[in-house]
């Protein structure tokens, strides 16, 4: 007779058991001794690797520091430029500001006699300085009233002038004497 087979038979719990369930302290002790050992091996590792770090950033600002102290005497030594160009850079600034702040006297003498007739006799320019513009106040002669007809339109039309008003005028021995006050912005169109 053949021989019989011996039975193979699995025996298969799907079901937990409902009467007695894990205590959740009991499954933190379970996690914590499956898990914990990468925990503490990643620690580990991680201590390791600051450990070595630490030794290596320590060089390297020793090395840092190194040569920062070989600079030193260098550095010092341009003390002396670094005063020059600060007060250059002063004096330059001062200069700008000067420049800003002030008028362009050639540019606004040319421009009045440009528009000076020939009969016109320029016998004094005063400018004033005030916030931001220049006061200028001309006085002259002439023998013809059409000159200084003329003088006048000429500065009115002129875009550096502005406020051109006559202020005095007056005969004497034939003459016509007059005195003209204008104004011009401080700095004009002049750059450094």
């Amino acid at each position: 007779m053949p021989k019989s087979r011996p039975k193979l038979t699995i025996k298969l719990n799907l079901l937990r058991p409902q009467s007695n369930p894990e205590k959740l302290p009991l499954k933190l002790i379970r996690w914590l001794l499956y898990s914990g050992r990468y925990i503490f091996i990643l620690v580990n590792a991680l201590v390791l690797i600051a450990f070595g770090a630490r030794f290596k950033l320590d060089g390297d600002l020793a090395s840092k520091k190194e040569a920062i102290e070989e600079q030193i005497p260098y550095i010092e030594s341009l003390k002396l430029y670094e005063i020059l160009i600060r007060e250059t850079q002063l004096k330059l600034s001062t200069i700008e500001g000067t420049k800003k702040s002030s008028l362009d006297w050639s540019a606004i003498l040319k421009k009045i006699a440009d528009q000076t007739p020939l009969g016109v006799k320029i016998i004094g320019i005063n400018i004033g300085k005030d916030v931001g513009t220049a006061t200028i106040r001309i006085t002259g002669q002439t023998q013809l009233n059409s000159d200084l007809t003329n003088f006048i339109t000429g500065l009115k039309e002129e875009s550096t002038f502005s406020e051109v008003t006559l202020i005095g005028v007056g005969l004497e021995q034939g003459v016509i004497k007059f005195t003209i006050n204008a104004s011009s912005k401080l700095g004009g169109s002049r750059g450094i």
